[in-house]
């Protein structure tokens, strides 16, 4: 046998080891905006991914500056995870100048997680200028703060994984699965939860927190801005204090943990509510993943 054959049959019999031990093949290396995205990804690919996240902990998504190394990061990757609804368009620049053809637009290794939800709040109808405020025209982008979103995120994220490396889809799926299984369970969990604060009404420094109020049916009758990006003013202050007054349930005000608190603190003092600071995404507080993200926030406003 000719060295030629041997060489030949060396390799298939290689290649059928990678094909049938998925362990022994390189991990598809998943980068994601946010930890919240990372972290879904990570129950669904587990050993069989590497994760990256450019945007740790919860921080206003608005103000990121992307980094050099960010790109080092996205060139390397096998599937993006981005926010959408134009609030990461620093994203591009990194794609165009990463120059991987994996994540381009229309590839399966570019997911913008905004597509899969189907429900989106405060899509603002009309003309929208500046007299309105740093308004987001595709509507509010905090979307992963409604659990049952984040359901539909993981499922994209399994659709992905499953194309790009068919011989781990059993083991996506059985993840996917289990992952749902447990987050269905949660969600039952935390709308009894809920129910406890539904005797408050519930102001927000920023409207960050819609889907969350939308998913566990809570009221918001306001924002201490007066304008979406505008800071809180005594006039608009004095309008929400009547709005309190008017409604008689007792007020909890939640602030991001990224805008100053102490406006809400001090209007907390004076409409005797409670002022509660709160984390917008996984990475805070020692929050790991993002089921326990949701357990911290309700643990936060119950106690």
């Amino acid at each position: 046998m000719t060295h030629q054959k041997h060489f030949i049959l060396f390799m298939s019999f290689i290649l059928s080891i990678l094909i049938s031990n998925p362990i022994l093949a390189k991990p598809l290396k998943v980068v994601s905006i946010t930890e919240d995205f990372t972290s879904i990804a990570k129950s669904i690919g587990k050993e069989h991914i590497k994760t990256t996240t450019l945007v740790k902990g919860s921080r206003n998504l608005h103000d990121v500056i992307a980094k050099p190394s960010m790109v080092i990061q996205v060139r390397k990757a096998d599937l993006l995870i981005r926010l959408g609804m134009s609030q990461d368009k620093w994203i591009d620049g990194l794609i165009h100048v990463a120059k991987n053809n994996a994540i381009f637009f229309n590839k399966l290794g570019h997911l913008n997680a905004s597509e899969t939800i189907i429900h989106k709040l405060e899509v603002p109808q009309g003309n929208i200028d500046g007299s309105h405020g740093d308004m987001h025209i595709e509507g509010n982008p905090h979307y992963w703060l409604n659990p049952e979103n984040g359901k539909l995120i993981a499922k994209e994220i399994y659709n992905r994984l499953s194309k790009i490396d068919p011989p781990n889809q059993k083991s996506y799926e059985k993840n996917y699965l289990e992952f749902i299984q447990e987050l269905n369970r949660k969600i039952t969990i935390w709308k009894e939860e809920s129910k406890k604060l539904q005797q408050y009404q519930f102001i927000t420094y920023h409207k960050v927190w819609s889907y969350f109020f939308d998913a566990f049916k809570l009221k918001s009758i306001g924002e201490l801005e007066p304008l979406p990006g505008i800071p809180p003013n005594i006039n608009h202050l004095l309008k929400l204090q009547n709005s309190v007054l008017a409604n008689k349930k007792k007020p909890i005000i939640i602030t991001a943990n990224y805008y100053p608190p102490h406006i809400a603190q001090s209007f907390a003092k004076k409409i005797e509510g409670k002022s509660v600071i709160l984390p917008a995404n996984v990475g805070e507080a020692g929050i790991k993943n993002y089921i326990d993200y949701f357990d911290y926030i309700f643990y936060t406003l119950n106690k």
